[in-house]
């Protein structure tokens, strides 16, 4: 086996145009192709970090918010409760106030009825100790001649 210098002159030739060719029409526009990719890719990473941030703050903005919710709703039953228990204490002083009235009325109601009594009993008393008297005076032997 001998080298042949012209077949080796042309497989230079040949290879090196190849090779000139290969790179302006294909590993050129190769490579621009995976750098947009890979750009592409970094943008899309860049966005998901962005949309990720944008999801946190999100997050923790709805969990002041219902922590502000829930502290606002204690507060407002507390306020409620307040205001149930400050209307239950005017409702009880009122009922109390109104017992304490009938009692008062009953009191002089009774007071008075009893004042009837006493003078219907010291009416009848009247009459029925004269009525005894008489009755006491009719069975005595000296009161029939008297």
């Amino acid at each position: 086996m001998t080298i042949q210098l012209p077949v080796l002159l042309w497989t230079v030739i040949c290879f090196v145009l190849l090779m000139l060719i290969l790179s302006r029409l294909l590993f050129r526009p190769l490579l621009d192709f995976m750098d947009k990719r890979e750009e592409k890719i970094r943008s899309a990473a860049l966005k998901l970090e962005e949309i990720e941030a944008a999801r946190q703050e999100a997050e923790e903005k709805l969990a002041r918010f219902r922590e502000e919710e829930a502290a606002r709703t204690e507060r407002l039953a507390k306020e409620a409760i307040a205001e149930a228990e400050r209307d239950a204490a005017a409702i009880l002083a009122s009922a109390a106030e109104e017992q304490r009235k009938a009692l008062e009325a009953c009191r002089a109601s009774m007071e008075a009825e009893g004042k009837e009594v006493a003078k219907a009993a010291e009416a009848g008393a009247d009459k029925v100790a004269r009525a005894y008297l008489s009755a006491l005076l009719d069975s005595c032997p000296a009161g029939k001649n008297g």
